[in-house]
């Protein structure tokens, strides 16, 4: 994957307050970028564009000028604002997006939460979905039961949902795949009647919005359930270069995940004193009061997204008006259209895109990889929607035997036929949309009737 890095405009330093050895970061920066452009050998549409520029860079250069590398107030305050921003009490920042989904099923399956799931427990897991949305729950001793999706949405329908459930069904592992989601309504109305939990994947979905009422009451996906995770890798909305997110809406489920993200230990409690007093016979520096994992950030991970959540919402503005620019010019393509289409919102929805997503018709499905390998040619970079059909990879024979693939027809449509390629944070020039479209279009599509 080729990244591009912004221009030093996305700066807000003010040039007239900064130290020298401010200036001189900024000055070798602004060289590398511009012997970047000079060289030209990014590809005309990558999949991804680097995301940070000076800010970012002098804000974890201070973290380092400190001495302090593990976690501690950079984190906090990036936690903070986070949470803030995306609208729910607590946040807690883990190493990565997978680690999210980790920490969120262990504390589903963990005994001193009250409400919990227990081995051999069931959850509903989307069939098109990122392999640690999987893995997390057989870690756990849950047992994934796939459902299928809708592709023209790539996410389950209330219907689907509805087929799958069965008395040992206690949560949903619900992903929002490439931006969009189910209509959150049907999914809240879902679990509650069934009194099911709900870990919401949203890596791939920060700053999309659900209606939860009228076309005026919205909230952000990942803030619906009983956990929300999020990714901060390079080519997400927004970077740490790796590292994650867990929301939740209670105080002791924070305290849960901030035990179970540092090794078991009460030193993150916000009742900290009130624990230790209980277990006089142990150093309260070093108490284990639950099984833990160390899947913590660093500082100057937490710098840098202090600075990143600030720019969200302009780089999700862009994500938007890109996709509505994309779509006026396809629109008036007829054989654009005859070709493929592209991916629909649902109702209720409103995407912060994390790519633009395609599907093929199906008399052209035939020649997906090969056009696919043209469009990384011709310098447009490309991927399949998350992992296609997850029920086709390998590693299913390790843990569902009797999964067939045919079962899920929608799964099937968008292994065979889908694709996405960026939508980029920075507003896209019509030339590059127009020079996007003709390279599609030139490539030699022959129709195969069966």
């Amino acid at each position: 994957m080729s990244i591009t890095a912004f221009p030093s405009s996305n700066s807000s330093t003010p040039n007239n307050s900064i130290a020298p050895w401010q200036s001189a970061i900024i000055t070798e920066w602004n060289a590398r970028r511009a012997a970047e452009e000079e060289n030209n050998q990014r590809p005309l549409f990558p999949l991804a564009m680097n995301p940070f520029g000076e800010d970012e860079i002098l804000a974890m250069t201070e973290v380092l000028l400190t001495g302090r590398l593990t976690l501690g107030s950079q984190v906090e305050k990036a936690e903070k604002k986070f949470a803030e921003t995306v609208g729910i009490p607590y946040a807690v920042m883990v190493n990565s997006g997978s680690s999210a989904n980790l920490l969120a099923v262990s504390a589903i399956t963990n005994k001193l939460r009250p409400i919990h799931c227990n081995p051999g427990d069931q959850v509903l897991v989307p069939a098109v979905c990122w392999s640690t949305s999987v893995f997390p729950l057989l870690q756990n001793g849950l047992c994934p039961v796939f459902v299928d999706v809708d592709p023209r949405t790539l996410n389950v329908t209330l219907a689907q949902l509805e087929r799958k459930l069965t008395p040992l069904v206690k949560a949903v592992m619900a992903v929002h795949v490439l931006g969009n989601s189910i209509d959150m309504r049907q999914m809240m109305n879902f679990v509650t009647r069934h009194k099911l939990m709900l870990i919401e994947d949203t890596c791939e979905s920060l700053g999309s919005f659900c209606q939860t009422g009228t076309e005026n009451e919205c909230k952000m996906l990942g803030t619906f359930g009983d956990f929300g995770t999020f990714s901060f890798y390079f080519s997400h909305h927004i970077t740490s270069g790796e590292g994650g997110m867990i929301t939740c809406k209670t105080e002791e489920d924070y305290n849960l995940l901030r035990c179970l993200r540092a090794h078991g230990w009460t030193r993150h409690f916000t009742n900290r004193e009130i624990v230790e007093k209980s277990y006089p016979d142990v150093d309260s520096r070093f108490l284990f009061v639950n099984i833990g994992y160390n899947l913590r950030p660093l500082e100057v991970q937490g710098a840098m997204l202090s600075v990143q959540i600030d720019k969200l919402s302009q780089f999700n503005t862009c994500r938007r008006n890109n996709l509505i620019h994309i779509r006026e010019i396809i629109s008036r393509n007829e054989q654009f259209l005859r070709l493929m289409s592209l991916v629909e919102a649902s109702s209720g929805v409103d995407p912060a895109w994390f790519g633009i997503g395609a599907l093929l018709h199906r008399p052209y499905s035939y020649q997906r990889l090969e056009f696919l390998k043209y469009l990384e040619e011709n310098g447009i970079e490309n991927r399949p929607i998350i992992s296609g059909n997850f029920i086709r990879q390998p590693c299913i024979a390790t843990f569902c035997e009797h999964e067939h693939p045919e079962d899920y027809p929608g799964a099937e449509v968008i292994h065979h036929c889908g694709f996405f390629i960026g939508i980029h944070q920075t507003t896209l020039d019509e030339t590059i949309i127009i020079k996007l479209v003709e390279i599609i279009l030139a490539f030699p599509f022959q129709p195969q009737h069966v």
